[in-house]
């Protein structure tokens, strides 16, 4: 497992680029902040060039881990190539590596010293302080891929043009 989580790939297309971009432009709207509950709304939201785009999936719910995607279009004689990475936004990795270095710099030495019979406490009480953020670290992950996997479908029958 990675430790911070991302997603690069590929999609040849044998279209032309500006076939490509055309499609994508019929699924991304421009990014805007939503306080209403439509749902008629293309599924991405965010900007998009001839030389590539960097969109978000427009969710209904909440969730810190949606991936950022940025895709780069490469034109040649036998189609378009999109290479397309997803990731966490910068300030999502920043707040985890705060939390998770304030976390462990704290507990750590705290089951240390519990380890050592240095202080009184049970063992299962120290090592339940190291073990929690092991535990979420995981969960993290899978949120992400589980979005990450669906705008890869979702991305990729755009980009070659089936339906979704």
């Amino acid at each position: 497992m990675k430790f911070l989580p991302y997603e690069n790939f590929t999609v040849q297309s044998s279209e032309p680029l500006t076939a490509v971009v055309r499609r994508l432009e019929a699924q991304i709207e421009a990014p805007r902040i939503r306080w209403s509950f439509s749902r008629n709304h293309p599924p991405y939201a965010g900007k998009l060039s001839e030389n590539g785009f960097e969109v978000r999936r427009i969710i209904h719910y909440r969730n810190s881990f949606l991936p950022r995607i940025r895709g780069q279009f490469e034109a040649s004689s036998g189609g378009t190539k999109v290479r397309i990475r997803m990731d966490l936004h910068p300030l999502i990795i920043a707040f985890l590596l705060f939390w998770c270095s304030l976390w462990y710099s704290v507990t750590i030495p705290v089951f240390l010293l519990i380890l050592l019979n240095l202080i009184q406490g049970p063992f299962w009480q120290g090592l339940m302080f190291v073990v929690i953020p092991t535990v979420m670290l995981p969960a993290i992950y899978f949120s992400f891929r589980y979005e990450a996997d669906r705008s890869r479908r979702k991305l990729t029958n755009i980009i070659l043009g089936n339906s979704p």
